[in-house]
């Protein structure tokens, strides 16, 4: 038989992992996101590609069902370079380590981190607009 959770376990272990990340449930998330240009490493490395772009104050609502949508319509920053959009990271430190969240970010729904704009200009503003936690 397969591992399986059902989704009271899934939304609960989602609620402690947004906690983690962005602080609190909800609109007051303290959240950042990185979007980055360059290929995605693995989550254990420290990155590449030169960052384009920071969102902060990012939240989440309550995990329903096993998934956790932004909370809010959309999170929006300046960019402080100029280039193609590649990879984000959410990351945060505190006292279980460093926590990340990477993904593929772009204009798709698709995407992990879905934003208005793939060709990020320098002072130009990026929306995040999805970036689900779930559990399968």
């Amino acid at each position: 038989m397969a591992f399986a959770m059902n989704d009271a376990l899934k939304s609960a272990i989602l609620l402690n992992a947004i906690t983690l990340m962005a602080g609190t449930s909800g609109t007051a998330g303290t959240a950042s996101l990185s979007i980055r240009a360059g290929d995605q490493p693995s989550a254990e490395s420290a990155g590449t590609g030169g960052t384009l772009c920071v969102i902060s104050n990012i939240g989440w609502n309550t995990a329903t069902a096993g998934t956790s949508a932004l909370a809010g319509t959309a999170f929006v920053g300046t960019a402080g370079s100029t280039g193609a959009a590649g990879w984000a990271r959410l990351e945060c430190i505190n006292t279980s380590g460093t926590c990340r969240i990477d993904g593929d970010v772009g204009t798709a729904g698709t995407n992990t981190f879905t934003i208005n704009v793939n060709s990020i200009v320098e002072d130009g503003e990026v929306t995040l607009t999805a970036a689900n936690l779930y559990l399968a």
